[in-house]
């Protein structure tokens, strides 16, 4: 009972936030400035409201998530001083934190987390999205907003990389590398896409395509290798569940499926829209869309390659929005939606039906006002 309760729960919240996302405007430019002023109010309120909700949910959760419980154990190490395999700047956030409350409230620490992810989110979306709501329903509905119950530091790095997209567009490399860098202090997979994200900005012929298959086969049948070289990065991996590795249909199908609208989409724009600059972005989303399959397929064997996929197919938040807009034929373009909207809504009923399985660990929800805490001595 208290698993169903928490889905209708998560399904109220995604559907509250989603009502007020559509009311998110971007600026009205040639309109009255009095009309400019009104919308510019509104999006402040509901924006502010999107963020209240869903910030609540988050900071006042207690044991959701897989990692709940040993991230409350290794920030009270970080405090004294411990051996810990999290990057530096968890470490000192977390004796920061305990040091100004004078005791170890890990509760302070994940709402400082939830905090900063979930701005960092609503910020770019209103920033670089073609449709705050649609970027924002996308959010929600593939569940991306829940994982951040898991892995926080993670999900930190990730928010600032769907950033930092903007910033290889635009070539401004400074910018780029030093945002990174500082995601980096907090997960330090996050490292990789300064290579990554500079090659998918690239303009890639056709033989780029093969090459990065035939590579990718090579690597799988030489997995063993490479699986003892991300042991040797990441020590921390050894004798874990995480060396199972592997990928969820569910999450392969959802890259595969962006690939193939992206795919669609080329061919019917043609090849001279990529001129342009959303045809320049969608192209770096769709390149990174198709380096996201070949990891979730042939690098499966990887530790936690979810990790790796997701910073490639995030950029799906901001895709998926911009080939909709540049639809021109308006059935067409409500059929596309029909579509997305279907299968976002079957994906997170799938995901919400699946959320209390050992890994993923997000159901019963539960607030830590009504739980007894964790004590460490």
């Amino acid at each position: 009972m208290a698993r169903v309760i928490s889905i209708v729960f998560y399904i109220a919240v995604a559907f509250g936030t989603c009502i007020m996302a559509l009311h998110v405007r971007p600026a009205c430019a040639g309109a009255r400035k009095d009309a400019c002023l009104r919308q510019n109010a509104l999006n402040r309120l509901f924006l502010s409201g999107i963020f209240a909700v869903l910030f609540a949910v988050s900071a006042l959760r207690f044991g959701i998530g897989n990692d709940y419980a040993q991230y409350t154990l290794t920030a009270h190490e970080a405090y004294v001083g411990g051996y810990v395999v999290t990057e530096p700047g968890f470490n000192y956030l977390v004796r920061l934190v305990y040091t100004l409350f004078g005791w170890e409230c890990y509760e302070a620490v994940f709402a400082l987390f939830a905090f900063f992810t979930l701005f960092l989110f609503l910020r770019f979306f209103y920033r670089d999205s073609a449709d705050f709501a649609q970027s924002f329903f996308l959010f929600m509905t593939l569940g991306l907003y829940f994982q951040t119950f898991n892995t926080v530091r993670y999900y930190f790095a990730l928010s600032i990389a769907l950033g930092a997209m903007r910033y290889v567009l635009e070539k401004d490399y400074i910018r780029f590398v030093f945002f990174i860098g500082c995601a980096a202090l907090f997960h330090k997979s996050v490292l990789l896409v300064l290579l990554v994200y500079w090659i998918a900005a690239f303009v890639w012929k056709r033989w780029v395509y093969v090459l990065g298959l035939l590579a990718s086969a090579a690597c799988f049948m030489g997995r063993g290798f490479l699986l003892k070289l991300a042991l040797a990065l990441y020590p921390s991996y050894k004798n874990t569940i995480y060396l199972d590795g592997g990928m969820s249909l569910a999450s392969v199908l959802r890259v595969a499926l962006a690939l193939g609208m992206y795919l669609w989409f080329v061919r019917y724009k043609g090849s001279t829209f990529t001129a342009s600059a959303d045809g320049r972005t969608i192209r770096f989303c769709g390149q990174l869309h198709f380096l996201a399959l070949l990891a979730s397929t042939f690098f499966s064997f990887l530790p936690v390659v979810t990790r790796i996929v997701y910073y490639l197919s995030v950029s799906q938040l901001l895709m998926i929005p911009l080939i909709l807009k540049n639809i021109e034929d308006e059935a067409l373009k409500m059929k596309w939606k029909g579509v997305v909207f279907a299968a976002c809504v079957l994906y997170f009923l799938l995901f919400l039906l699946s959320a209390h399985q050992e890994g993923v660990g997000l159901l019963p929800y539960r607030m830590w006002l009504f739980e007894e805490r964790y004590i460490f001595k």
